[in-house]
């Protein structure tokens, strides 16, 4: 199979390179690793950013620019925020307009916008609470609607390269088989590995980081890979996310005793600090929703409601919820320039598997879907404008292909019991790579991720299947990546608190860049 474009992934950053490709010109092909709809940004509830200034209260793209800048620590890109920033309204509304996204609206038709953390202003575009599945559904129906080659349940494995220049990238197909896939540019668009906390994340089971290791095992770097995002509420005892449109619509964070002890709509790392902190002197924490009229909890939050009463029994307009953080978003991906081109030739990355710097230390709330969105189209643009200078496909090692050929028979004939690994990986990331760390824990942690590199090629008693044991593979290489960068990072940062260097050091306002191994 060969394309001008291949587009992997199925996140609104995959799904707008994609669309974007497709409007220029081009032969393109979006593979996904099960269906348009399995993905975090299906899951991303609460809404979208753009300085629209709908609501009266001053809001500019300057003012969307510094409070990004200011949430990033430091490490936030400059010239990647403005362009993000300046973009985002155009998107946003091309996304209602021409996409027709159902967002919620004013009375006189303009889109109506919610506070987030990080910010004074109402900027956040939503669609009652359920802005990600809404904004994918609209996109998806764009794809049918091009005739883009959609091709599902297909597990990314390696990228092919030659000379420096993109040749494709292998996949394991439905049956197990490896299948190639040839383009002359591929954007790589699969997501953050935040799904790697099992047990302690917001994320999708599928969310493993596939794209990142990707591009590790290809040689390139990963910057930034320390900084990991906790939501400050999740529902306790549930992976499942309570969005933060519930803080913005009047929320108030409130612990055992029933006293306020946090802005709720601080930046997100603050807010979850100061939630551990309660954690850890025995209190526990509520979201309390109570005073929240109940025609705003019926209209704007009304899946939420739903949700809680179904996983909890509990009835959000009468009693608190209960609270505790979980691992949501990751800043750290593989290096790429503004513009999405990372040392490869012809190897585009988007969204939350790349790392362009316009998050810096820390995401500011709302901006996920924007900057998927911003950056998935960007991407598209230039790599269509690639495709064009390259005249003829580059051609794939065979080497290469044989190499994962092997790989594939190998872990077929190896017994891996890939849930207990992933379980094993996730409570390590928790407790030693979590919201508070120290360098004696990453060191262990280290430790723990080499011996079950070494422990996985021998036969266990429960076996998995093929795509499992791959995600493991990526899961390890991930880690100990993740884990170098937060052992070199002496200081406190954004989403990364060290405990043993619990102040900012001006001596690392820079990225950290690791390579496998």
């Amino acid at each position: 199979m060969k394309y001008d474009i291949l587009v992997i992934g199925s996140g609104i950053a995959g799904m707008m390179a994609a669309i974007e490709a497709k409007e220029l010109g081009s032969n393109v092909a979006i593979v996904m690793k099960k269906s348009p709809m399995a993905n975090n940004s299906f899951m991303a509830k609460g809404g979208i950013n753009a300085a629209l200034n709908n609501m009266g209260d001053g809001d500019s793209i300057e003012h969307h620019i510094q409070d990004t800048l200011k949430a990033g620590m430091g490490l936030a890109e400059e010239e990647a925020v403005r362009i993000f920033c300046e973009q985002a309204p155009q998107i946003v509304r091309e996304l209602h307009r021409k996409f027709k996204v159902p967002f919620t609206t004013l009375p006189d038709g303009r889109l109506a916008q919610r506070p987030f953390g990080g910010t004074k202003f109402k900027r956040t575009v939503f669609a009652a609470d359920a802005t990600g599945p809404a904004i994918m559904k609209a996109l998806n129906k764009a794809l049918n609607d091009l005739n883009i080659d959609t091709i599902k349940n297909h597990f990314a494995l390696n990228l092919l390269i030659n000379d420096g220049k993109i040749a494709g990238a292998t996949f394991v197909d439905e049956k197990g088989e490896l299948k190639v896939i040839q383009a002359k540019a591929v954007i790589v668009a699969t997501g953050g590995f935040a799904g790697l906390y099992r047990g302690h994340t917001t994320n999708i089971t599928d969310a493993t980081g596939d794209g990142i290791a990707m591009g590790l095992r290809a040689g390139l770097e990963a910057m930034d890979m320390e900084f990991v995002q906790f939501h400050p509420t999740g529902l306790e005892g549930t992976n499942y996310l309570i969005s933060e449109a519930a803080r913005g619509e009047g929320g108030k964070l409130i612990n055992s005793d029933g006293k306020e002890f946090v802005d709720e709509l601080n930046t997100r790392d603050f807010v979850t600090r100061a939630i551990v902190k309660q954690l850890q002197k025995g209190k526990k924490v509520y979201l309390d929703l109570t005073d929240i009229p109940e025609e705003i909890i019926n209209t704007k939050l009304i899946n939420l409601k739903k949700r809680v009463k179904s996983l909890k029994g509990i009835d959000i307009s009468k009693e608190p919820i209960p609270i505790t953080p979980l691992a949501h978003y990751t800043m750290g991906g593989i290096k790429t320039d503004t513009y999405c081109f990372t040392d490869i030739e012809g190897l585009f990355y988007a969204g939350e598997a790349g790392n362009n710097g316009v998050n810096g230390a820390n995401r500011l709330g709302g901006n996920s879907l924007s900057e998927g969105a911003v950056f998935g189209r960007i991407a598209g643009y230039q790599a269509v404008k690639y495709s064009h200078r390259q005249q003829t496909q580059i051609e794939p090692k065979k080497e290469d292909i044989q190499k994962d050929k092997e790989l594939i028979e190998t872990l077929k004939n190896t017994k891996i019991d890939a849930k207990k690994i992933k379980d094993e990986i996730g409570e390590i990331l928790f407790n030693k790579l979590g919201i508070l760390r120290n360098g004696y824990a990453i060191k262990k942690a280290l430790d723990k991720f080499e011996d079950i590199k070494r422990e996985m090629s021998q036969n266990h008693e429960n076996d998995s299947s093929l795509n499992e044991k791959i995600e493991c593979l990526n899961a390890l290489d991930i880690a100990k990546v993740l884990a170098k960068s937060a052992l070199y990072r002496e200081e406190s940062r954004g989403a990364h608190f060290r405990m043993d260097y619990p102040e900012s050091d001006h001596a690392f306002l820079h990225h950290t860049l690791e390579k496998l191994d």
